[in-house]
């Protein structure tokens, strides 16, 4: 029976740790996430439903302890953290990640918001899932499978989240039997025989269109109207302007005033 040690976070981690306890020729050895004291923002705790199914739960600072017992897998899922070689070297099968869109297109960070932001530009109206191998370079592993959801011109980041989330849970899934009989390394696309465009954003790229001036308002266009539902993502701060001295938070339906 092959050995998994998950690294996890957000309601979709909870999801993938309930899955693999299921599966009865998988076992869990240790789960990593967010510290007990740790703040976040979505609802559901990786390390409470690990302590309920009775697994061992490492913080993130303590993630180097995995190298002092063998395993098969390593899985990542929402884990915040780049992992270094000795720990992408460890496990005697695979590295995997989770990845929460369409690989090669977008690596990074903030993947939600920019693809409703290039959506229309591209003329590609789809967001994807990943599962592929990690490799010391962010998101550049060789590609397992995909899955892919709608990009809806109703869509914000949040929605667009909540969507793909469940095409994350089909996509694992249906590898899971892979992973349980060791043939999963057998699927493996090097990333460079995709076609289409790339991008790769950091964690901080969205930082500097947030800010709209208010006479940009008084002509609204498409590009302002998908600017502002690719920055809604509660509970994130949205896309603002100013208002004789107050900000103003905007989103896809409606306005609010800044209160802190």
């Amino acid at each position: 029976m092959p050995t998994l040690a998950l690294l996890a976070s957000h309601p979709l981690g909870v999801r993938c740790l309930d899955r693999l306890h299921d599966h009865p020729d998988i076992e869990v050895t240790t789960v990593v996430t967010y510290a007990a004291d740790a703040e976040t923002w979505w609802e559901g705790s990786v390390r409470e439903r690990a302590r309920e199914l009775g697994y061992d739960v490492l913080a993130r600072d303590e993630i180097d302890r995995l190298t002092e017992t063998p395993v098969d897998y390593l899985l990542s899922v929402y884990f915040p953290d780049i992992l270094g070689e000795s720990l992408l070297e460890h496990p005697d099968e695979l590295p995997l990640n989770l990845h929460q869109a369409e690989l090669p297109r977008y690596r990074g960070s903030n993947v939600f918001s920019h693809s409703i932001l290039n959506a229309r530009d591209d003329d590609y109206w789809q967001h994807g899932t990943t599962l592929h191998v990690m490799e010391p370079s962010v998101d550049s592993g060789a590609v397992i499978d995909r899955r892919f959801a709608e990009i809806r011109q109703s869509d914000t980041a949040r929605s667009l989240y909540e969507r793909v989330r469940e095409q994350s849970v089909e996509l694992f899934e249906a590898w899971l039997p892979a992973i349980a009989d060791r043939t999963v390394g057998d699927h493996q696309t090097p990333q460079s025989e995709f076609d289409g465009p790339r991008y790769f954003y950091a964690k901080d790229s969205l930082d500097d269109l947030k800010s709209i001036p208010p006479e940009r308002l008084a002509d609204p266009d498409t590009e302002l109207y998908d600017r502002i539902r690719a920055l809604d993502f509660p509970p994130h701060e949205p896309a603002w302007t100013t208002v004789a001295g107050e900000r103003i938070y905007l989103t896809r339906d409606g306005y609010r005033r800044y209160q802190r």
